[in-house]
């Protein structure tokens, strides 16, 4: 495009002159009329008008930029045509790039550090958003006079979970110097390739050049996937160890093996520029923003909590009083051990008891991808299920048609790895077992491979459980195993691992949009909370602490994680809650008792808990309801018999939870007021954390009835139970339908 539209008027934008120029768009600066306002006219050339490829990236920045509203992402003021070219217009940044910045050469640490503050959270809230930039680079990083770093340029921008772009026929689109390994090679993408490509700008800001040059854009996308980079203090000397740690860590081949958000790398940056020596003792795990300085130190001040002189809390018995004596025929002695409820009863008391859990693995051998950097777990493959290899990794030879001989080597390597994956899909597909015949006893476990045959009254059940299970890691000669995340879909079978570390990750819990788990992990030696994307991807640490965090539950708007603390390290618990993102942790309830497995009601207003005034005496603990409105708190239960596990039904008029005598355990119901309590079911065995499907239809629970703990799907109202896993399993629940836009 010419400058022809120097001079002219544009939609009611008065252009002044060219302010920069791009593959794609060619950006004025302009003045608005009706503003009297300097902004950024960006306008598709004339060359492109006809390019499908080209229009839907145009209109794609449009859509995804507008949907983000964060004071460090340009904002988008219109969108229109002239003559028939659509232009974007846009906030004006008069500084220019870090582009610009870097033509002085190398930058001091203590501005870098200031830059990554602002664009930090502002890429961890478009990941939250689900959308993942795809190009963060310097010219895409804009300032403004007072120092404010702004992302732009979301040209090429996807959402999370999508397939390969459909508005690309390369492949693999971006910019080679700043791809991450898994970009480069055209696999699936999470918020940790935006992270390399942070990493990257890290390298280029603090040295002056890019950790990878090479005279071709294909032998720099093959140095990202096989090449080391190299150390910054051999490029600056000036540089120190800490930083360089820091930076080189943002740059590891594998995702897992980066900072699983961007504020997790700018806090662990910030440490290694303030206080060196701590980065270079132990390097940091994990790390989220630290708890606001009213969280260091006990007592706190719960929501909603009364003025000073007005009224405090109060506790209302509920109108039954203790829930109806059960027939002694219907409460049978506990039949064998229990491994899988130990797990349930050490999250209730502190998690001291987790090193005694269950056995073996569930429903599907777990097949690993090789190299499967970007976090998302391969599922395993059942009896008939074909993948097509396309879908595994797109051929790396459609990256750029020009190679040289160093480039031809390295692609050669990247397709023979391919088609090793390939042949290991393969040979599992070829070895899975056939479906096992069904029976007709109560108890019908599903198979080790194959779709089970449910009864015909669950033929309807649909949608993905999670749930913990023990497993080993499959890439370790070791036979050791640890607790896992895994979700397991109910239409097809196929199970997904979600976590695989050395820890024991336990209680999951879905969010309301069904794009996150929530759970707990005792990684440090006591329990933090974590999250983790419902494709295995961007484990994000959310609380980090010296004292227990346990028993994760989301809002019903997915803005709060509700979770119960051990902040006196008495055994006492109080309920906090706090962003997804670990910010604002607040009190939400204390009365110096053992108060856990907290959940929402539907609407918010409600908020459903196990309390009790003694840590280890079960028989203490009681079902009680939180107004968070009026902080007026109503005791459900009222016995002295152990009540935990509360959930809501899905339409709020209800609360299903788990009563036990000594014995086992049984799962009731009652009212949301605590009258009309009720046994829903129970077996010979224990029968615990029982949660309802998203529409309430049915109910997924554990059971050791057979022996050793199991999944077991029923009906709401407790009729046509049938065993779903074979191998183990517990604490499972449903992951509410992805909302889509």
């Amino acid at each position: 495009m010419t400058d022809e539209f120097i001079g002219q008027t544009i939609g009611g934008y008065d252009v002044e002159r060219v302010i920069g120029r791009g593959g794609m768009a060619t950006v004025y600066l302009a003045r608005q009329q009706s503003m009297n306002r300097h902004v950024a006219l960006k306008v598709l050339p004339k060359q492109f008008v006809n390019d499908d490829t080209y229009l839907q990236r145009f209109e794609r920045e449009v859509a995804i930029v507008s949907k983000l509203e964060h004071r460090n992402i340009i904002p988008v003021y219109d969108y229109g045509e002239h003559d028939g070219l659509p232009y974007i217009v846009m906030r004006y940044m008069p500084s220019g790039s870090i582009d610009d910045l870097l033509l002085d050469g190398p930058m001091p640490p203590e501005h870098v550090l200031k830059i990554v503050a602002q664009i930090a959270p502002a890429l961890d809230y478009a990941h939250i958003k689900d959308v993942l930039h795809r190009d963060l680079k310097p010219s895409n990083v804009l300032l403004d006079d007072d120092g404010g770093a702004f992302l732009t340029d979301f040209g090429i921008a996807r959402l999370a979970g999508e397939g390969v772009s459909a508005i690309t026929t390369q492949g693999v689109v971006g910019t080679p110097s700043y791809m991450s390994p898994e970009q480069a090679q055209g696999k699936p993408l999470d918020g940790r390739s935006d992270l390399y490509a942070l990493g990257v700008m890290l390298f280029e800001m603090l040295t002056g050049r890019r950790p990878f040059e090479s005279d071709t854009p294909y032998s720099i996308a093959v140095m990202q996937v096989t090449t080391p980079p190299p150390t910054l203090r051999a490029i600056n000397p000036l540089v120190s160890q800490a930083v360089e740690k820091v930076v080189l860590k943002s740059l590891s081949k594998k995702a897992d093996d980066r900072y699983p958000t961007a504020v997790a790398l700018y806090e662990a940056l910030k440490l290694a520029i303030e206080y060196p020596e701590k980065v270079m003792d132990t390097e940091p795990n994990l790390q989220p923003l630290p708890l606001p300085s009213s969280m260091q130190q006990p007592p706190y001040q719960p929501i909603n909590q009364p003025a000073p002189g007005s009224a405090p809390m109060r506790y209302v018995s509920s109108p039954s009083g203790s829930i109806p004596s059960v027939p002694s025929g219907r409460l049978k002695p506990k039949r064998g051990g229990n491994p899988l409820l130990s797990v349930f009863m050490g999250g209730a008391i502190g998690c001291g008891l987790l090193g005694v859990m269950i056995v073996l693995g569930i429903v599907a051998v777990l097949l690993f991808l090789a190299n499967n950097d970007g976090g998302q777990v391969a599922p395993t493959l059942e009896a008939g299920v074909t993948v097509d290899a396309s879908s595994v990794a797109p051929s790396t030879a459609e990256v750029l048609p020009t190679l040289d001989a160093t480039s031809r080597a390295a692609q050669q390597t990247l397709v023979a790895r391919q088609q090793d994956n390939q042949a290991t899909l393969t040979a599992a597909a070829e070895n899975a077992s056939p479906t096992p015949p069904a029976t007709e006893s109560i108890f019908v476990p599903v198979g080790v491979r194959g779709t089970p045959t449910l009864r015909p009254a669950l033929s309807g059940v649909s949608g993905t459980i999670i749930f913990a299970d023990r497993r080993a890691d499959p890439e370790s000669d070791s036979d050791v195993q640890s607790f896992e995340i895994v979700s397991l879909n109910l239409e097809n079978w196929i199970e997904t691992q979600l976590t695989n570390d050395p820890s024991d990750n336990t209680f999951p819990l879905a969010s309301p949009d069904g794009n996150w788990v929530a759970y707990q992990s005792d990684g440090d030696g006591d329990n933090e909370i974590y999250v983790v994307n419902t494709l295995g991807g961007q484990r994000q640490r959310i609380t980090n602490n010296n004292y227990t965090d346990y028993l994760a539950s989301w809002s019903p708007d997915g803005q709060w994680i509700l979770y119960s603390s051990d902040v006196r390290g008495d055994g006492l618990y109080d309920l906090y809650r706090t962003r997804p993102t670990g910010q604002d942790t607040e009190l939400v309830f204390s009365n110096r008792q053992r108060n856990s497995h907290a959940r929402y009601s539907p609407d918010g207003r409600y908020i459903v808990f196990t309390t009790g005034t003694a840590s280890l005496d079960a028989s203490t603990w009681e079902i009680a309801l939180l107004d968070t409105e009026t902080n007026e708190v109503r005791m459900l239960t009222n016995n002295n018999v152990r009540d935990g596990s509360p959930v809501f039904s899905p339409d709020g008029e209800q609360i299903m939870y788990i009563s036990f005598n000594g014995t086992n355990n049984a799962i009731f119901v009652m009212d949301v007021d605590g009258t009309n309590a009720r046994l829903l079911y129970d077996s010979a065995g224990s029968d615990w954390a029982a949660n309802y499907s998203p529409d309430g239809e049915f109910i997924v629970f554990s059971s050791n009835v057979t022996g050793d703990d199991q999944l077991f799907l029923m009906q709401a109202d407790g009729s046509n139970v049938q065993q779903i896993t074979s191998t183990g399993g517990g604490y499972a629940s449903w992951i509410p339908p992805r909302e889509t836009d």
